[in-house]
């Protein structure tokens, strides 16, 4: 559980003299017994003649807001008590033109409210009573808005319109009480200011994945290109985009962004394998829809060469795709051009032109299928992953070298793969 920092701001003010109908509350204020000070203001002020007694609201607000520092006084209740403490400084000052007792005080009791109000919201959340601090918080941005507009001003604070972290603080708790559109509100505030910096990153993350899940194609573009500027090197943007896009079941739309995204990055390994993996599984997969696709093929050659190109000399995860295509397009080509019994001079053509390109495909795959032994070989002790992979690239070589007529070779490699079985 995160817990957020509670401030602690309880601001004792000096006790003013009041008029003598009130001695007896001011008195119980100097002995700190708020609960009877406050059974003795309510009735004051039930008095129809008090009702617009300025001064009687003013010692309300002050009597509320100590008494709201109790901790023995529950959180719900605290909370009410600070609301009714606001609601009496503010009628004091509609009923005082002067503005005597909280201009003595240079409007402390306000700051006091609005420290008061954060740190009940927070003392609510660390004990999971979401509702109330939701309500905390929000009554703690009101006061600050307040403050704001009356310009007053503290030394010892400067606040602003926008609280980030008051605003944050909803909609954490709105996300734990699963209460979405509230979380999407209060996170858009942020975003709608363009605030900036890794406290506001996940924001513009989940609002970019709501979109998403939501199907909202006009906020999803809105938030994510918004988000792009102001993250550029976030993966996490490219990666909302794919899935967006791919979520449409358009394979051609999804190939030609994954062009586009590797154009704006030529140094990214992560694009176009990512890309080629795409291809691969449109190409050899369950579901596959571009089976037997030649240009396809050749395709994925040229992206899995971009990945390599880009990866990492201690990993060959491309490499090792490149096997697995030149193999399977091999394969492919060869029993496809098996097929054909026509005697035709364009069968004919067409049956030599596949065997040609599937030789190629051959000749290619040993090359990179070299790279991925050597890289296994040099491994002491394999992971179960890393010792199948062996296997594979072992088996390649093998059956390449049996269609190339060269039973030299491929018995070497069957033995091999015979040994690895022990490792």
């Amino acid at each position: 559980m995160i817990r957020i920092s509670i401030f602690s701001a309880l601001m004792f003010l000096s006790t003013f003299g009041f008029s003598q109908s009130l001695d007896d509350i001011n008195d119980m204020m100097g002995k700190l017994q708020y609960k009877e000070a406050r059974t003795g203001i309510d009735k004051y002020l039930s008095n129809p003649k008090k009702v617009n007694d300025a001064d009687a609201y003013y010692y309300k607000g002050r009597i509320y807001n100590s008494l709201s520092h109790d901790s023995t006084v529950p959180q719900p209740e605290q909370l009410i008590l600070k609301n009714d403490a606001f609601d009496a400084f503010k009628k004091n000052q509609e009923l005082d033109s002067k503005d005597v007792y909280l201009s003595l005080e240079t409007h402390t009791s306000y700051l006091d409210l609005y420290y008061g109000l954060y740190d009940l919201g927070a003392r609510s959340y660390n004990s999971n009573n979401y509702e109330n601090a939701i309500s905390s918080f929000k009554k703690a941005i009101e006061v600050e808005t307040f403050i704001i507009d009356k310009k007053y001003e503290f030394p010892q604070t400067n606040l602003n319109r926008l609280d980030t972290a008051l605003v944050l603080n909803i909609a954490a708790c709105a996300i734990q009480i699963k209460n979405v559109p509230l979380a999407i509100e209060y996170y858009t505030k942020i975003t709608n200011a363009n605030a900036s910096g890794p406290d506001f990153k996940e924001v513009y993350q989940y609002l970019v994945d709501h979109y998403s899940k939501n199907g909202d194609e006009a906020n999803f573009n809105a938030i994510l290109q918004k988000a792009k500027r102001i993250y550029p090197n976030e993966e996490y943007w490219v990666d909302a985009e794919l899935k967006a896009v791919s979520k449409k079941g358009d394979k051609a739309s999804l190939f030609s962004k994954y062009e586009e995204l590797i154009q704006q990055d030529p140094s990214s390994f992560v694009m176009p394998y990512n890309y080629a993996v795409e291809i691969y599984n449109s190409l050899y997969g369950k579901e596959a829809s571009n089976q037997g696709d030649i240009v396809m093929s050749q395709k994925l050659t040229e992206i899995i060469k971009k990945a390599i190109a880009n990866e990492d000399k201690a990993d060959i995860t491309a490499t090792m795709l490149m096997s697995n295509h030149l193999y399977n397009m091999s394969a492919d080509l060869f029993n496809s051009a098996n097929m054909i019994k026509s005697t035709k001079p364009e069968d004919v053509k067409k049956k030599n032109d596949m065997k040609a390109v599937a030789n190629k495909s051959m000749d290619e795959c040993i090359t990179y299928s070299e790279l991925a032994l050597k890289y296994y070989e040099a491994i002491p002790s394999k992971t179960p992953i890393q010792k199948a992979n062996y296997k594979i690239v072992l088996g390649y070589m093998a059956d390449i070298y049996g269609l190339k007529k060269n039973p030299v070779k491929a018995a070497e490699y069957e033995k091999k793969s015979a040994a690895a079985d022990k490792l």
